[in-house]
């Protein structure tokens, strides 16, 4: 399709560009996290951690060059499911297919290293989160009462990974 007759939508999806995070993101990630959520942050130190560790898959989204998102993997070694430990979009860039965008990425990531499954949990009251999983093909394992610190449950919901 010629960039003349695109939408406005879809350019701004065109110029969404989801890459490696580094170290050097951290400012950029940690104003993504503080201003997506109320309760559950990450503090700093944590998404650093993760940031350097081989056991993650940190990715970024940037829509014209400004950070739009990100999402974070995290593997273990001996079995085939990944966990989606968080994934954020900035208010600023909701509703434009970031968070798809994010999520296709972090399959292909996981589906990359050997993973069939990807699984993730996310409070019943966001339930914006819970249109995009299941746009993106996840469905319910189950949910877990009690599971957050305020007593509010979890739900848990799983992709399977084609190779």
């Amino acid at each position: 399709m010629n960039t003349a007759t695109q939408s406005p939508a879809k350019d701004r999806i065109a110029r969404t560009r989801v890459r490696q995070a580094v170290p050097a993101d951290i400012d950029a990630i940690d104003r993504i996290e503080r201003r997506s959520f109320a309760k559950d942050r990450f503090p700093r130190r944590n998404l650093r951690r993760v940031l350097k560790s081989p056991a993650a898959v940190f990715l970024i989204a940037e829509d014209g060059g400004a950070p739009a998102g990100y999402v974070m993997l995290l593997f273990r070694k001996g079995t085939s499911v990944v966990r989606l430990y968080s994934i954020a979009v900035d208010p600023d860039f909701r509703g434009l297919g970031v968070g798809e965008r994010l999520l296709a990425e972090a399959a292909q990531r996981a589906t990359a290293r050997g993973a069939n499954w990807l699984r993730l949990e996310f409070r019943p009251s966001n339930q914006a989160a819970q249109r995009l999983y299941e746009r993106a093909g996840f469905t319910l394992l189950e949910r877990k009462p009690g599971y957050y610190d305020d007593g509010e449950d979890a739900i848990r919901m799983e992709l399977t990974l084609s190779p």
